[in-house]
């Protein structure tokens, strides 16, 4: 099995779709704050806010350069399936975008102030730097938290797996295996621990508990694979997003036309049930329950057989 170099990979968080899109923000947020300090000391033609005319051009522009933004995050969380991103590929996506944005300053510029005398080249060096400015402190911020998220995600799950081998009552099939994209195993879970798993775009959010914490886990993997993978364990999938274990299972209720699952933790909120999978849910609960009772009457035999072979050694 193919490991993957450690040191090759970004930290998963920073192709999360939700971190990527928040991500848009917290530079939008940033570059507000720049613009404060930096304009003052512009001699760009028309980048300030000090006028209604420059306010408005100022602001058409930030609005097309979020909308490149969030365009380019968007295609790399479908393209991150395709591409292995590492560092060097994540800079370089990084710096397409300024290149990009950069050169829609220049079209911009030329198209709203003709008269303007500076060159194109010089118009391009002063955009580039000034938006690798506003966007390289929040970025750097963004990576710094997220490498910070992945290790503290890892540094729980190892200590869950260090935990469990000191477990001797687990026992092989009561153990899930978790692969990557890659056919890596990330992790092994006792399925007891197992309570949901949410899917992400190209992730799976795994929810597990240790030590009466419940904890999480984000595995860069499809949900169709990780369901494939999972058919003969307790898991089952309730919803196009989420799988369930059915041995965390404390009821289903009723909400209007739709129904949720209550697992047994109270911190979980009530996962939805889709129509199209509830068949297959019930299913997985009655094969659950028949297992459970076909276990308890193999134990009430054995006890039987136990006492039997006593009473007989003793007479």
């Amino acid at each position: 099995m193919t490991k993957i170099d450690k040191n090759r990979e970004i930290p998963k968080f920073l192709l999360d779709k939700r971190y990527l899109l928040g991500s848009v923000v917290f530079v939008f947020t940033f570059s507000i704050l720049f613009m404060a300090v930096y304009t003052p000391f512009s001699t760009t033609a028309w980048f300030n806010l000090e006028n209604s005319e420059h306010f408005n051009m100022t602001t058409a522009f930030y609005v097309v350069a979020l909308a490149i933004m969030f365009i380019s995050k968007l295609l790399m969380s479908q393209m991150q399936s395709k591409i292995n991103f590492t560092p060097y590929k994540y800079i370089l996506w990084v710096l397409a975008e300024i290149i990009i944005i950069s050169l829609f300053y220049i079209q911009f510029t030329y198209t709203f102030i003709p008269t303007i005398e500076e060159s194109t080249g010089h118009l391009f060096a002063k955009a580039f730097g000034c938006i690798l400015l506003i966007i390289a402190i929040p970025y750097t911020i963004l990576t710094l938290y997220a490498a910070y998220k992945s290790k503290t995600e890892e540094l729980e799950m190892l200590q869950y797996e260090m935990s469990l081998t000191n477990e001797p009552s687990v026992m092989y099939p009561s153990l899930v295996n978790l692969y990557d994209y890659n056919g890596t195993l990330k992790l092994t879970i006792n399925s007891d621990s197992l309570y949901y798993m949410e899917s992400q775009d190209n992730y799976v959010k795994i929810y597990y508990e240790n030590h009466d914490k419940l904890l999480s886990y984000m595995l860069r993997s499809r949900t169709k694979t990780i369901e494939e993978n999972l058919v003969d364990t307790s898991m089952v999938r309730c919803h196009r997003s989420y799988m369930v274990n059915v041995m965390k299972i404390n009821h289903i209720k009723k909400g209007g036309k739709a129904r949720y699952i209550v697992l047994s933790n109270n911190e979980i909120k009530p996962i939805p049930v889709s129509k199209s999978y509830f068949k297959n849910l019930v299913e997985k609960i009655d094969k659950y329950n028949s297992s459970v009772l076909s276990k308890r009457h193999e134990k009430s035999d054995e006890t039987t057989t136990i006492e039997e072979i006593n009473v007989s050694d003793s007479e």
